[in-house]
């Protein structure tokens, strides 16, 4: 049997984007849907995402500031934008890897685009960092700093987080539905890319190693187009080029691997 799509594959692959993008009532539903049952019967609710960030880098910000030997005024200001950013790209590739299996109710029952339950993901963890951008304005006003216009440049940023995002987690999520013991080592690999991406740590103490570490991670690559420009600077040339780099490979994976195992995905569930 042939790996390769077949035209039948590519025209029903591009069919499912289309109808599962276009049904955007249904997958922001499900979304929204995802986190008030999470903190179903909770006092604070959905606040508790902004809660457990806040007391996070608040907590952690202050002893690495120590340790590192940074002014705190410095440190909790970067660590508050960078954990924020991180936590949307983690959360992201996590919750990919049962984009599929937990949609199983409903793909058992009826023959519902699967990109529906791509975007889902998206957008439950779009909420999330919705709830833990709270936290930049606080730390900002504490520590008097001032926003510069720069920080726009964080919207495409995102935009490019995000598109990148639904080819992830369309290729995670085909794998880790095939593969059962794919999630678990997303999860550890996961924990090495948060030492390795410079998110509590500034690329400049790395000395020439940075270049090395940073410049071949994809996941720095992400958090820099949204971080930087928070932070009050341009991300270089370099960067965007990576990031269009790093979603035109994900692409060429993604799209045939969509197109020849979408319709199995049923059956692995």
């Amino acid at each position: 049997m042939s790996l390769r799509p077949t035209r039948r594959d590519w025209r029903l692959m591009l069919n499912d984007v289309v109808r599962g993008i276009t049904a955007w009532h249904v997958w922001v539903l499900l979304g929204v849907s995802d986190v008030r049952q999470r903190y179903k019967r909770s006092r604070f609710g959905q606040f508790w995402i902004t809660l457990s960030m806040g007391i996070f880098v608040g907590g952690i910000g202050v002893v690495y500031a120590f340790l590192f030997k940074q002014p705190i005024r410095e440190y909790l200001p970067f660590l508050a934008v960078n954990m924020i950013v991180w936590t949307l790209i983690s959360g992201i590739v996590n919750d990919a890897t049962l984009a599929f299996v937990q949609a199983s109710v409903y793909l058992r029952q009826e023959a519902m685009p699967k990109t529906t339950f791509v975007m889902r993901v998206l957008v439950r963890n779009l909420i999330a960092f919705a709830h833990n951008l709270i936290i930049i304005p606080i730390v900002f006003l504490v520590f008097l700093i001032v926003p510069s216009p720069v920080a726009l440049l964080a919207i495409p940023g995102l935009v490019l987080m995000m598109v990148a995002a639904f080819l992830v987690t369309a290729i995670i999520g085909i794998l880790s539905t095939r593969f059962r013991d794919l999630p678990q080592i997303i999860t550890n690999l996961l924990q090495i890319a948060f030492f390795m991406t410079p998110v509590m740590w500034r690329v400049d103490q790395m000395g020439n190693a940075a270049w090395y570490i940073v410049g071949f991670n994809p996941f720095a690559v992400f958090l820099r187009i949204v971080a930087e420009p928070l932070h009050g600077r341009i991300p270089g040339l370099a960067t965007y080029v990576s990031a269009f780099v790093v979603i035109a490979v994900l692409a060429a994976i993604a799209a045939p691997l969509f197109a020849k195992f979408r319709a199995r995905i049923v059956y692995w569930l």
